[in-house]
Order: C-alpha cells, then sequence, then structure tokens
C-alpha cells in the first residue's frame, strides 16, 4: 500500500492535484487493503499531495483499517457524522485553495457533500489511481489466475448436474454454489443465464424460464479471489442445436480467437476490437454485436481500458482485459464466448482455458 499511495502522490503532483478523496469501491481497496462495501455509513480516505493520508469511518469499523498506518475518524450512528468529518479534513489540512480530485462515478452525492463544506474546488480524478491500476503486477495477476481457476472448475462441475428441464434460475444457483464450494469470496456481478430467444438479452438475469430442448444457453458470471475478479462466458447447447444456430455459435468462436490473436503489446485497444467485429461482420452478423469486444479486469469487474473502436491506447505487458465477441438476434437467440486476457512482453497469456468448442448436455 505503501508503494501504492507513492506511485500515486506522483501522479497527483503530475496533474496538479492537491487531494484525492475516494469513497467505499475499488480504488479504496487499491489503496488502503480493506474493503468495506459502501453504504448509508460515510467511509472516505484521503490522501494529500505529500503523502500524508487518513480515514473517516464509522466506529464499528474502526478495526478494520488497524493496519493502515493513519490517522483514523471515527463516529458513532447516533452522533452522525459531521465532527468526525470535520476533523478528518483538518487532518488532510484541506482548504478552499486546494484542488481535490475524486471519482464520479464512485462518489455519491451526499459524500460530496460532506467534504464540500471545505468549499475546496473539485475535479475528475479516476484517472489519478486508474492509471496506476491499469497495470497489474504479478500478485494481482496471481489472484486473477485463482479466480479464473475457479471459474474454469466451477463451471465443469456444473454442466455435469445440468439437464433439459432445468430453469435459469436453478442453472444460475448451482453455478454460484460450486464457485463457493471452490473458494470465490463472492459473485461480482449478478450470473447471467439466458436460453432460447432470451439469450439475446447480453445482461438478461436469470428468471424462472425452463430451458428446452434445442435452446442454446448463454452463461455470464464471476469469481472473486484476494478481491481480485474473473469473468467468463461460455454458451452451451441443451440438446442439438439448429444449423443456424451452430453457425452463430461458430462465428463467436472465431470471433474470440481473433481478437485474442490482436493482443500484443504495441497494438491498440481498438485493434482488438476491430479483429473480432470483422469476423461477425464478415459473416454478415455485423448489426447483431451491439456492444464494446471487452473491458479491463481486477480489483473492478470493469474497469480501463475499454477494447472498443476509437480506444487508440497502446496495450502493454500487464494489462489484464476480456475478450467477449457476442451476436444477438432478436427475439431469437444469443451466442457470446468470453475469455481473461494478460498482455504479456511477446504476446498475450489466457487465464481462463474453459473449452470453446460447442458442448451439449
Amino acid at each position: 500500500m505503501k508503494k501504492r499511495m507513492t506511485d500515486v502522490t506522483a501522479s497527483m503532483q503530475a496533474h496538479a492535484i492537491d487531494h484525492l478523496i475516494v469513497a467505499p469501491g475499488p480504488s479504496f481497496v487499491y489503496l488502503t487493503g480493506v474493503g468495506v462495501h459502501a453504504s448509508e455509513r460515510l467511509t472516505l480516505f484521503g490522501l494529500r499531495q505529500d503523502g500524508h493520508h487518513a480515514i473517516l469511518a464509522p466506529l464499528l469499523e474502526e478495526d478494520n483499517f488497524a493496519s493502515c498506518g493513519c490517522s483514523i475518524f471515527t463516529y458513532r450512528d447516533e452522533d452522525g457524522y459531521d465532527k468526525a468529518c470535520k476533523a478528518f479534513l483538518d487532518e488532510l489540512e484541506l482548504t478552499k485553495e486546494h484542488v481535490v480530485a475524486v471519482e464520479r462515478d464512485q462518489m455519491r452525492l451526499f459524500e460530496l457533500d460532506a467534504i464540500a463544506v471545505s468549499q475546496a474546488r473539485f475535479v475528475e480524478g479516476k484517472a489519478i489511481v486508474m492509471e496506476k491500476r491499469l497495470i497489474k503486477d504479478e500478485t494481482e495477476i496471481g489472484w486473477m489466475q485463482k479466480a479464473a481457476d475457479i471459474v474454469d472448475q466451477a463451471l465443469e462441475r456444473t454442466l455435469s448436474l445440468c439437464r433439459v428441464g432445468m430453469t435459469e434460475l436453478e442453472l444460475a444457483a448451482e453455478l454460484e454454489l460450486q464457485m463457493r464450494k471452490l473458494g470465490s469470496q463472492g459473485t461480482p456481478f449478478e450470473t447471467i443465464v439466458g436460453s432460447g430467444y432470451r439469450g439475446a438479452l447480453p445482461h438478461g438475469g436469470p428468471t424462472d424460464k425452463v430451458i428446452v430442448q434445442g435452446e442454446l444457453v448463454v452463461i455470464d458470471y464471476g469469481a472473486m479471489v484476494g478481491g481480485y475478479n474473473a469473468d467468463s462466458t461460455r454458451t452451451i447447447a441443451f440438446g442439438e442445436p439448429s444449423f443456424e444456430d451452430r453457425t452463430v455459435y461458430e462465428t463467436v468462436r472465431q470471433a474470440n480467437e481473433a481478437g485474442i490473436s490482436a493482443v500484443l503489446p504495441g497494438n491498440m485497444a481498438q485493434d482488438v476490437d476491430r479483429a473480432a467485429r470483422s469476423c461477425i461482420s464478415l459473416a454478415g452478423y455485423g448489426q447483431y454485436f451491439t456492444h464494446r469486444t471487452g473491458h479491463g479486469l481486477g480489483l473492478a469487474v470493469h474497469e480501463f481500458p475499454s477494447i472498443m473502436e476509437g480506444n487508440d491506447l497502446v496495450l502493454r505487458p500487464g494489462m489484464v482485459f476480456t475478450v467477449e465477441p457476442g451476436i444477438y438476434i432478436p427475439s431469437r437467440v444469443g451466442v457470446r464466448i468470453e475469455d481473461d486476457v494478460v498482455v504479456t512482453e511477446d504476446g498475450f497469456s489466457l487465464l481462463t482455458h474453459f473449452s470453446k468448442e460447442l458442448i451439449i448436455v
């Protein structure tokens, strides 16, 4: 954590940022090593450009921050946080003369209101931490590999229990149970199970719909180890699929492989998107690929970089992201195949290894 804060303060200096204040979320974990969920209880981490830092937290969380090596300002529920927040801001010597970076997509209005009493100037600060989080070290990749191993093994166990006639909810519940048994700390997002026509909903959560003979089923799920995430999608056939469904599946499989093959240091993020998207477009399904090819992965299940057209970010060793092309034909069928990929010195390494050949259960 000390090295991370040193790196972040150097970035703050380069961007003329006096203070960084983060609410619970991935950057909070990155800088403190402590995961707390966002709730109605005000919790903040503050970092000054010279490296001095402090934490504001409810009294019941105090012991969680004992190893952080900084001043912790706490409050009881019945007392409210106003007095503790003032002490927190005073400790950071925050005034109206300062520029404070906050993460717009993590900080809620009541959290911003609490620190706005300083009358400082607030700016978007996501890049301050994200440019450091963007490159994973060996330890971080190790946690992600453990999570990826869990998603692979959990699906293998679950498929042995699958049958035509079960519901999407039953499949999702069994998969999540297997991930827990294998050591996952939780699911980073709601498990997606979309069968038949519901597979055309990219983010369709599981329902009580019964899976029937011949349907393709999109299964998008994730595991978490050490606070780091793995995110995988496979599309499985329940019984023999139609010729067209097989064609859609094979197109997506080829697009996934093409995208992964474009992962090279020095290439741009959009090169990966173009490689995957061209396969789908050439097959005549371009209008049915409705999202970016991938997203960054780490402490958050969606973070930088976005693997999409227009992102000219140069890929560097240590970046981790998904490659997940899909085809979604409304009211008929959907297919998505997703892998987690690490950029290496000479190419890429896959974290997920589950078979991409069409499996029929």
